[in-house]
């Protein structure tokens, strides 16, 4: 009885307890809002908006989802999903910091 009653508590735990790494595929802690604030103020990341006007130039359409922004590997980046012109969906890893395209997929 004590098996049935753990495993039925431990499947009903929240995805939300996994760590952030295996939550997002294998990228590092993600940030809070504050924290991203405050990495702005520093100097450590550009802001969003700036991130997103060359994306928009170059490939039309717009951000249909803001997955977050992480760490990789000791580099802040941005992770966005983005619908281009032509209806694609593509997902964008930005260097926070330069804003940079690092992965297009």
């Amino acid at each position: 009885m004590k098996r049935i009653v753990i495993a039925l508590a431990l499947s009903a735990m929240p995805l939300a307890t996994l760590p952030a790494a295996t939550a997002q595929g294998g990228w590092g802690n993600s940030f809070t809002a504050d924290d991203a604030r405050d990495a702005r103020e520093r100097g450590e990341i550009k802001p969003l908006s700036q991130i997103l006007r060359p994306i928009q130039n170059q490939y039309g359409g717009n951000m249909r989802h803001f997955v977050g922004l992480f760490d990789q590997g000791g580099r802040k980046v941005y992770i966005i999903d983005w619908v281009t012109r032509r209806g694609e969906l593509v997902q964008f890893t930005i260097d926070a910091k330069t804003g940079r395209v690092i992965k297009v997929s």
